[in-house]
């Protein structure tokens, strides 16, 4: 394979796949927060013992896993998904801007953490804080 078609393989890779790839992954999380929504409807409308509550629980967190792998990806994308909506052939300002936010994605991603907003009493559960 020559440089060239390298090179080629990216921008189809960038102007061809990552539209397709946005748009299912905007589908996967609505399809994910609607699981989530009924795994919390069956826990607040059931009674269940402690297997089924655990289950339920852990259900939950895997869902919530997969939002988060999706929302984190989503987050990515939303720099590329501007530089796709320029409607004129995109600049190198244009491509080094994108690069510049995707980087610092990535350097938000790094470092996020969750403050809890009502129940202050479960911040010590986060795994990794110090408070």
């Amino acid at each position: 394979m020559t440089e060239y078609e390298d090179h080629l393989k990216s921008i189809r890779e960038v102007f061809v796949n990552y539209p397709n790839k946005i748009i299912n992954l905007e589908r996967d999380l609505r399809n994910v927060e609607m699981e989530i929504v009924d795994l919390l409807h069956v826990i607040e409308f059931k009674s269940f013992n402690a297997y089924e509550g655990f289950k339920l629980c852990r259900d939950v967190k895997d869902a919530r896993k997969r939002r988060r792998q999706i929302k984190d990806e989503l987050e990515f994308m939303e720099p590329i998904k501007k530089l796709l909506g320029v409607t004129t052939k995109p600049t190198s300002h244009h491509i080094d801007q994108t690069i510049g936010k995707v980087r610092k994605v990535e350097m938000h991603q790094k470092g996020r953490s969750y403050r809890m907003r009502v129940r202050k009493d479960l911040q010590k559960l986060i795994k990794g804080d110090t408070e």
